[in-house]
């Protein structure tokens, strides 16, 4: 019995021994960091010994482990080696394994693109992968897929193709940074964004970051509300490429084709992609004809030095609807209505018509000097050339008056034109007859800017990093009105109205090529050095960085002046300074502060105020100052961001819209300075995965955006010589064209292991219409500018992906709108402030894109 009792314990303990040490099964997913994409076939290593383990089609794994500290290697032939330590107990997390692909020169990119790092760089910051990008752009413009960042507002415009606004904390697109690989590319003269010009962008793109507030760029000096920092693709370092078809069910067509030599022995890598994009458009008349093209080429010259040439352009023509819609004409027409064509010859013929192609060439030149030591720079070129449709009108009414089927009547133009026998006399007294009443011009807008930046990355040691560099741009546009199309008409009489100089003896009679009403050249060039410390102590990141810069201007006019055409050159200095610091908590918590100061030199349309020569007198630097405070929390597939902004922008230059009639009958502009602006509000972010199949986010906004003051603005005549005020009453109005309160959700559920949804719902709330504020100048008139009703929009994405013929294949299906709901998303406050006097443009309805990508 003695025996058989020990027996029985030996054998409990035993099995008590073997149940501590039982293997524990443990599971995971290994995506693409950039993609989100599943990878199959990646070898795993247990504690740099055991291997043999593989990833599924699915990217799924299934490892069984002792209990404790273990290291998982993973490793791939496209991508870049990953160690990860986990800790293995009772009940274990699933696994959230993203591996980056193995691209040339993508670390160096980011150091030259300033790109903030999370739980180190103290600023707000969301980052769009390259998964959501070829998602969310089929089927949206480049801006909206951007949307579903706190602060941010994004909506299309007139319909048209690249029809797109976006702003940032209540902060329009001019007073944003837009940066391409770290290289600005707004427009120096007003810094506006026009995305029709970079049609293929969206193909070409790696990913975006999203830098609300200050930002942690040193070469975004108009980065009031935020940054846009933009990486396009660099070289793939594996061979091959892909295959895209998607439509639309409104009609639009677009194929993509990418291809990859992958690095050669001799050190070259090439990537080429290239995209055809034609359909009729949603709204009327808002066709696409578009070609892009992208191409990255990189050499390793030894192992200190790398080449990477980058080029990019979308040559493109498309109908535009330039004016919104009255509520009048919504109700009668619906959205889709554009008042802005005819039929004429049997084709569509668009007042509003926009061709452009503006190509972006880049040389990077990335030399590791030393372990410690790196300089990156890169040398650009941009040159565009293109413009729109115009009409004029001479004894006549205007192109638009004329109406059939409320659309414009070209026949009845063409046949004015064709049978006038009015006569007219020029200024030498000659009487002439068979002139157009109307014709078709072209605004033509070319341009051609090239620059260089550099950047030293230097660490002095484990704790101090010293970044400084510089960047320097010359930049020349022209500007000009010529004739395109006589309609029906032997030639055009131009008297040279709006100029300053009147006919001047020059030529009156002007046929198709011929410049008329405009041609003037802007000359804008801009230096700025720039220096940044980084400290960190243990925990606590700390970062102080400082850029001054000079920016001159000047003008050429051939239409206002005779003899003598530029304007002096004008000078205008700037600086910004900022400063902020993260504190790790622990490994879940983290905080940080962040504040700065920037003075801002005026945009060039400033500086030159009344399209003439003369320059602005006294004209000051917008200045700026900000303060934010932020929260992060990180456990295992939870995220969770929140930060609190207060942005004061001082002595805001504004020129009004309209022109102004003088007591002699000359126009002018008015002129508003030292107008105020206070920007506050919180955002949230969270995202958490909450089972294998399931991942919930959310984002939330909330704003008080007003006008501060206020002001006089200044009228002046053609010599900028100032000859009377007028008063402009913004005190306490509410900022318009974006919601100062955003809620959303969205959301991944991995339905199979081939096939995934995607969802999103946004709210908008608080939304004010657009206001022009030098309009603003009685003083019985402090009501609010029309508040555009609240909305929400909801949109679905449905991707499967297989094989077909042994080839990586992806089938996505998009629904944007799921609802159906037409709803003003933005428009022009009117004289009432109410409905029957705005301007504006509603939502498309629900619309649907289909999709099919086969990689090889």
């Amino acid at each position: 019995m003695k025996n058989l009792s020990y027996f029985l314990l030996v054998l409990l303990a035993s099995m008590l021994h073997l149940n501590v040490l039982a293997d524990v099964p443990v599971r995971g997913r290994i995506t693409d960091e950039t993609s989100g994409t599943a990878i199959e076939r990646v070898a795993i290593q247990i504690d740099h010994g055991q291997n043999g383990f593989v990833s599924d089609a699915g990217g799924n794994f299934t490892l069984f482990l002792e209990k404790g500290e273990h290291t998982l290697s993973f490793t791939h032939i496209s991508y870049r080696p990953l160690s990860v330590k986990i800790m293995v107990g009772d009940k274990n997390e699933f696994l959230d394994i993203r591996m980056v692909p193995d691209m040339i020169g993508l670390d160096e990119i980011n150091i030259i693109s300033s790109i903030a790092r999370e739980r180190v760089t103290p600023v707000a910051m969301s980052t769009i992968k390259t998964a959501l990008i070829e998602r969310e752009m089929v089927g949206q413009e480049y801006p909206e897929i951007m949307k579903m960042t706190p602060g941010v507002y994004a909506t299309r415009l007139g319909g048209g193709n690249g029809e797109a606004r976006i702003s940032i904390r209540g902060f329009q697109q001019e007073n944003l940074g837009l940066l391409l690989n770290g290289v600005p590319v707004s427009s120096v003269e007003n810094g506006l964004v026009y995305w029709s010009n970079w049609a293929g962008l969206g193909d070409a793109t790696q990913s975006i970051q999203v830098q609300r507030g200050l930002g942690a760029s040193r070469v975004a000096l108009n980065s009031v509300g935020g940054t846009i920092n933009i990486i396009t693709k660099t070289t793939d370092a594996r061979k091959g490429g892909s295959i895209r078809h998607t439509i639309s069910d409104f009609g639009n067509r677009k194929t993509i084709l990418s291809l990859s030599t992958g690095k050669t022995q001799n050190g070259y890598a090439l990537t080429f992609l290239g995209s055809r994009t034609t359909g009729e458009g949603y709204t009327d008349a808002t066709y696409i004809d578009a070609w892009a093209w992208f191409l990255t080429i990189s050499k390793q010259l030894n192992p200190n030095h790398l080449l990477v040439f980058t080029g990019m352009g979308s040559p493109e023509r498309h109908g535009q609807r330039t004016y919104g819609l009255t509520k009048q004409q919504y109700d009668y027409y619906g959205n889709r209505y554009n008042p802005s064509w005819g039929m004429f010859n049997g084709k569509i013929l668009s007042l509003a018509e926009n061709h452009y192609h503006k190509p972006q060439l880049a040389l990077n030149h990335y030399w590791n000097i030393s372990k410690k030591s790196m300089l990156a720079s890169s040398a650009y070129l941009s040159f565009g050339s293109g413009g729109g449709n115009f009409s004029e009108a001479y004894k006549s009414n205007g192109a638009a008056t004329f109406r059939k089927n409320n659309q414009i009547d070209w026949d009845a133009i063409y046949l004015q034109n064709l049978n006038n026998t009015d006569s007219a006399q020029l200024a030498n007294g000659e009487y002439v007859h068979g002139f157009s009443k109307i014709i078709l011009s072209d605004f033509l807008a070319d341009h051609v800017w090239y620059g260089l930046l550099s950047t030293l990355n230097h660490e002095v040691n484990d704790r101090l990093k010293i970044i400084t560099g510089f960047h320097t741009r010359y930049f020349k546009s022209n500007l000009r009105e010529q004739v395109g199309n006589l309609m029906g008409g032997k030639f055009w009489i131009d008297e040279y109205a709006w100029s300053m100089a009147g006919i001047g003896g020059r030529k009156q009679i002007k046929g198709v090529g011929d410049i008329i009403n405009v041609d003037n050249d802007a000359r804008v060039d801009v230096i700025s050095y720039f220096g940044q410390a980084e400290y960190t102590l243990g925990d606590v990141t700390a970062f102080a960085a400082g850029t001054v810069s000079n920016t001159w201007f000047k003008r050429a006019d051939r239409i206002n002046y005779i003899g003598n055409t530029e304007s002096e050159t004008v000078s205008k200095a700037g600086f910004d300074m900022k400063a902020g610091i993260n504190y790790n908590y622990d490994e879940h918590h983290n905080f940080y502060l962040n504040g700065g100061y920037y003075s801002k030199a005026p945009y060039f349309k400033f500086v030159f105020g009344n399209f003439g020569n003369e320059v602005v007198k006294d004209l000051g630097n917008e200045k700026i100052e900000a303060f934010e405070a932020g929260y992060g929390f990180t456990r295992g597939n939870i995220n969770l961001k929140l930060n609190a902004y207060y942005t004061l922008w001082k002595d805001k230059s504004i020129l009004s819209r309209e022109n102004i009639q003088l007591e002699n009958d000359a126009q002018t502009r008015a002129l508003i300075r030292g107008l105020d602006a206070l920007h506050k509000g919180v955002e949230f972010e969270g995202s958490a995965q909450l089972s294998r199949i399931f991942m919930l986010g959310s984002v939330i906004s909330a704003g008080n955006w007003r006008w501060n003051n206020d002001v006089q603005a200044e009228l002046y005549n053609d010599n900028q010589v100032l000859i009377d005020y007028t008063e402009v009453y913004a005190k306490g109005l509410r900022v318009g064209d974006a919601p100062q309160m955003q809620f959303g959700i969205y959301g991944e559920a991995k339905i199979l292991p081939e096939l995934t949804l995607n969802f999103n719902w946004l709210y908008y709330g608080q939304l004010y219409a657009e206001f022009d504020p030098a309009g603003r100048n009685n003083p019985e008139d402090r009501r609010q500018p029309y508040r555009i009703p609240d909305y929400s929009m909801a949109d679905l994405f449905l991707n499967y992906s297989f094989k077909l013929a042994g080839l990586e294949t992806i089938t996505s299906l998009s629904c944007f709108n799921v609802a159906g709901k037409e709803t003003i998303m933005r428009g022009e406050d009117g004289i009432n402030h109410d409905l029957a006097t705005f301007r504006g443009f509603w939502s498309q309805g629900r619309t649907f894109s289909l999709s099919m990508k086969i990689s090889f």
